[in-house]
């Protein structure tokens, strides 16, 4: 079924049932995906539960503590390998994006040097014959050991409206991170500013029954600032890897040259973002929370 609350239905139900869908395709891509399309989809499926559990997280009570702290770290157990992948990936990306105005060929050995950091991250994280990468049986373990927690979730306050008070929440601290975003610019407010964005994304998703059109142009474009600003935290960690031991043997002058392209990348990325980052909070949290408890009113019985 859709990553869609059914808002007909009892919420601690709904709650539940989706949390246990995302389960169900986590495991399920452990066993079917690649190694790397099986760790997208965990981590994933782990950011759509934790979205989830702040959403109802009022009414969880001291719960939602405990759980969201399990997805957390479950998604942090394969964080590893996707990150290096990632590396690669915003390298070969960038140098795309500059490919009219550069010669990849300077860069060559900052390459070979981002992908030796990936293959010895795939080396470190396989198993002694070097057969996985992944440990797919101590994940399923941990997956079928959430789906027993997720069983046992009960909220406090049942009312199918218990979801208002988390989105409210929510959208407070997209609102609070954005602008902390804007007059610091630093990595860790817009990393922690996209981390809001993609919270409120899936709530829109979550709660897209009570106006199926707007919000899901609304979630489309929490989604696309979630990426400008995802790709431009990529470029960060890229930036700072430059920096690393084994790239002191490329001459200063290459990774100077690279790191130059990555800061006029950002710069373009956080223009784009800024005005798309207002317009999605330019509603205060009170008329926000006002325009969608009208919605669920205006809702048929």
């Amino acid at each position: 079924m859709p990553y869609r609350l059914d808002l007909s239905q009892p919420l601690e139900d709904e709650t539940r049932r989706i949390a246990l869908e995302q389960i169900a395709r986590a495991r399920r891509a452990l066993l079917e995906a690649p190694p790397v399309e099986a760790i997208h989809e965990l981590r994933k499926c782990c950011k759509k539960i934790r979205a989830l559990l702040r959403l109802v997280r009022p009414a969880l009570g001291k719960r939602y503590a405990r759980e969201n702290r399990r997805f957390r770290d479950l998604a942090r157990q394969v964080s590893g390998r996707r990150d290096e992948q990632v590396l690669l990936e915003t390298f070969d990306a960038l140098l795309a994006h500059y490919r009219d105005e550069i010669d990849r060929r300077h860069y060559t050995a900052i390459r070979a040097r981002l992908k030796a950091r990936r293959e010895r991250t795939l080396a470190d994280e396989s198993g002694v014959n070097g057969e996985s990468a992944v440990d797919t049986p101590a994940l399923e373990a941990a997956l079928d050991e959430a789906r027993q927690a997720v069983l046992g979730w009960r909220l406090k306050d049942a009312q199918r409206d218990a979801w208002q008070a988390g989105l409210a929440m929510t959208y407070r601290r997209l609102d609070d991170a954005g602008e902390t975003a804007a007059e610091e610019g630093s990595v860790v407010a817009l990393h922690e500013w996209r981390k809001r964005v993609k919270y409120h994304r899936y709530h829109c998703e979550l709660l897209r029954s009570l106006w199926k059109a707007p919000l899901t142009v609304r979630a489309e474009e929490a989604h696309r600032l979630s990426d400008l600003l995802g790709d431009d935290h990529d470029l960060a960690m890229l930036a700072a890897a430059l920096d690393d031991a084994d790239m002191q043997r490329i001459s200063a002058e290459r990774r100077q040259a690279l790191g130059s392209l990555v800061a006029r990348r950002r710069l373009s990325l956080q223009r784009s973002a800024m005005p798309l980052g207002t317009r999605l909070a330019a509603e205060s949290p009170k008329a926000l929370s006002k325009r969608f408890k009208r919605y669920r009113r205006a809702l048929p019985s």
